[in-house]
């Protein structure tokens, strides 16, 4: 995998067609995972892929380089395999004339300012039906706990799995666990699928050295995910970040995810003003919170919740807080915090912990859009 890394780098805004394989712009560890694993995939594998004419990929992290250590579990998990930084590509190491020149694959995402030139989507989320993706797009939706089950199949049906591949086995087999709260009975992320899948990754790595069990690598990436000591209340916010927007991006809401409930996170010094920097940033008319907490202590329980602020627009904040409170699918089991009053915003404890921000995303963007 590092000398794979190390060649790609040479594909950075080079005159040669290249494709990008793209994760999204939150970069969790699913995201970076998949997209330097499929990378991977297809760069030794395209002479035999009849559907793809491009010879040159290049995984690319969805994030400015500077924003890479606030990435704590992608950081620890990709340094547990001596993948450094350097040899990581960044979003903002590439021109806009070398993006709008070039093709590119999708993981983890299938709605994106670069959907018009995608050749070939990975994802694991519901069809977004915005998504203006090219007629003759390769998409694979498959409705799986993490992203890297999918990528894990290609590699698994190409035998890919020799010590040559043992750090991306690794590496898929770690996001697997992660994604799928360790394949708890109370989150209910994990499909039969993902069972399936990882247990064939643990064979083969297990056939090649002895492996850390299931329970050591969740319970290091969540001390590593969790692990914020460092991070001002302005980095948490964009720690995990999505913004979305209308179709002619007037109106934006911003989403960030934490790795701590919200009602933690508003304790912090500073929470007020890093979150009306962040609107400001992102030129936001709404602020929605999500919060989760993981108790590695209690086999892995899962507590969520999230928060509604309005910074500038009343009629949306209703708007979507009224479509929280009434979605059916999934219900998201929301009790109200009425005893709480931070920025006069509306903050619940989320009883379905199953649901999560790719389940929240799509409702969000459907008000966004019906707005204008």
């Amino acid at each position: 995998m590092l000398n794979f890394l190390k060649l790609s780098r040479k594909f950075i805004n080079a005159k040669e067609p290249v494709c990008l394989v793209l994760g999204n712009e939150a970069c969790d560890l699913d995201s970076a995972v998949s997209a330097l694993s499929l990378s991977y995939f297809y760069q030794h594998n395209h002479q035999r892929l009849e559907t793809l004419k491009c010879r040159n990929f290049l995984p690319v992290l969805n994030i400015p380089k500077h924003d890479y250590p606030l990435k704590t579990e992608v950081h620890y998990l990709f340094q547990q395999l001596s993948l450094s930084e350097e040899y990581l590509t960044f979003r903002d190491e590439l021109s806009v004339e070398f993006m709008t020149r070039s093709q590119f694959v999708l993981v983890d995402h299938h709605n994106s300012p670069w959907s018009k030139q995608a050749i070939v989507v990975f994802d694991h989320r519901p069809r977004d039906e915005t998504a203006e993706l090219p007629l003759d797009c390769s998409i694979h939706l498959e409705l799986v706990g993490s992203c890297c089950t999918l990528i894990a199949e290609l590699m698994l049906k190409a035998e890919m799995t020799t010590i040559k591949e043992i750090e991306i086995l690794k590496l898929l087999r770690s996001t697997i666990v992660l994604d799928t709260v360790n394949f708890s009975e109370s989150a209910k992320r994990a499909t039969a699928k993902d069972h399936e899948i990882c247990f064939a990754l643990e064979e083969r790595l297990c056939a090649i050295s002895q492996q850390e069990t299931r329970k050591q690598v969740f319970d290091n990436l969540v001390k590593a995910r969790s692990d914020v000591r460092s991070l001002t209340t302005f980095q948490l916010l964009r720690k995990d970040m999505k913004l979305i927007s209308d179709i002619q991006s007037n109106k934006k809401i911003v989403l960030p995810g934490f790795p701590m409930l919200v009602q933690e996170f508003i304790k912090k010094p500073q929470a007020e003003e890093a979150l009306k920097e962040c609107a400001r940033n992102t030129d936001s008319s709404v602020i929605l919170l999500l919060g989760m907490h993981i108790d590695i202590d209690q086999d892995g329980s899962v507590q969520r919740d999230l928060g509604l602020i309005n910074i500038k627009d009343s009629q949306l904040f209703a708007s979507v807080k009224r479509k929280l409170e009434t979605m059916s699918e999934p219900n998201l089991q929301l009790e109200e915090n009425h005893g709480c009053h931070f920025m006069q915003g509306c903050f619940f404890k989320q009883g379905n912990i199953k649901a999560t921000r790719k389940h929240i995303l799509p409702a969000v963007n459907q008000i966004l859009n019906d707005s204008q």
